[in-house]
């Protein structure tokens, strides 16, 4: 063992701790009823209570179902399998994790169909923070894969909050992805997808990273067992190029829209400057730039404010000027 691995495992890798990080990680199944039963039960308990948050917008209530959610369990299991060269375990644990995402995206469907309120994909804050992922969010789940691979290898360290950490951006997105699919939101069921997506590429990553160096991978392979554990990392690395370019496209897309929202209301601004009107509300979606100003007296010209979005560089497809007529009257 080389010394960065006991200074990683905070000693030698103990046999006994590496057969738990099977059995938790579904690499080992010993007691197949007891095993899978748990797994499923307690992940159609975490998707009802979390797609439930979701429909209430409560953090709260998401928080919650993570303390049950086990799939992560699996994601953990495959890294872990990759790392020992058991190809069979590493297709199988991954089938399980698929299997784990398709009942998620199931029950999410049934819950949202049952609830009596729509969930609105507009202006819930618990379905905006999970449809628009970006490269922060790749950077955290590495993070919380790096702490949560490392706590199932070492006793002193909780798996319980890692896990908490990344499951918060495993499960909810995919009753994200569920409820968007049932009203019909297709870019927020592909957004809330792809955070899942990265969460899951990042828990490889991460995983390998740590089994790797804890010295996992050290024995030798058949050239079946090797070359079935290259084929999956360069899986795991051209899924890993698909994510980040993914996810640099919508960061992008996140800073210009920001940036053409700036600029919109500094023209805006300068506008209605030196009148008596101000602005009341201001929407600036898809090339569309909807206004509304209030106030008293001549309003300032539409066209003036065309002119000037123009000269700031924005191409807008339409402009909508709303002019609320304000009568003040002096009180004694």
């Amino acid at each position: 063992m080389t010394w960065f691995a006991r200074i990683l495992l905070g000693g030698p890798l103990e046999p006994d701790v590496v057969i738990a990080a099977e059995r938790a990680g579904f690499v080992r199944v010993d007691e197949p009823l007891r095993q899978y039963s748990s797994f499923f039960l307690r992940l159609v308990t975490a998707a009802v209570i979390a797609t439930a948050g979701v429909a209430a917008d409560s953090a709260t209530t998401i928080i919650g179902a993570m303390l049950v959610a086990p799939l992560m369990s699996p994601m953990l299991g495959t890294a872990l399998a990759a790392a020992l060269g058991r190809p069979l375990k590493t297709l199988q644990t991954f089938a399980l994790t698929l299997v784990g995402m398709g009942v998620v995206i199931l029950v999410a469907v049934g819950v949202t169909a049952i609830i009596p309120v729509a969930v609105d994909m507009s202006t819930n804050t618990q379905v905006l923070a999970r449809t628009s992922p970006r490269l922060v969010d790749l950077i955290i789940a590495l993070a919380s894969g790096f702490v949560a691979a490392l706590a199932s290898v070492r006793r002193d360290i909780p798996d319980a909050v890692p896990g908490i950490a990344i499951s918060a951006s495993i499960v909810p997105p995919l009753c994200v992805t569920g409820a968007a699919l049932l009203e019909g939101a297709s870019a927020a069921a592909w957004g809330s997808f792809l955070l899942f997506v990265t969460n899951y590429v990042a828990i490889q990553v991460a995983g390998a990273a740590v089994y790797l160096m804890a010295g996992l991978g050290r024995r030798e392979f058949s050239v079946i067992e090797g070359r079935a554990r290259e084929l999956w990392y360069l899986g795991v690395a051209l899924m890993a190029l698909v994510v980040v370019g993914s996810l640099a496209t919508t960061s992008f897309g996140i800073v210009r829209a920001n940036d053409e929202l700036r600029r919109a209301q500094e023209a805006a601004s300068a506008w209605v400057e030196g009148t008596e009107y101000r602005i009341a509300r201001f929407e600036l979606e898809d090339g569309e730039l909807r206004l509304e100003i209030a106030g008293a007296g001549r309003a300032p010209r539409a066209e003036r404010l065309a002119r000037s979005l123009s000269r700031a560089g924005l191409e807008l497809d339409e402009l909508s000027v709303a002019v609320v007529a304000e009568e003040r009257i002096e009180l004694d």
